[in-house]
């Protein structure tokens, strides 16, 4: 994420917590589990 990258530079310490909790919302509005790329990985990685 550009925003995040650029709050950390900037030492924007309150824009950088603004944006992962932005970023947590919007992944968790479409349904889509926290780590659901974590498990997939899990999955396919003994095949």
């Amino acid at each position: 994420m550009r925003l995040l990258r650029l709050a950390i530079e900037r030492e924007r310490w309150d824009l950088a917590a603004h944006t992962i909790v932005l970023a947590a919302v919007m992944m968790l509005s479409k349904g889509e589990k926290p780590h659901a790329g974590r498990n997939r990985e899990k999955k396919n990685r003994g095949q």
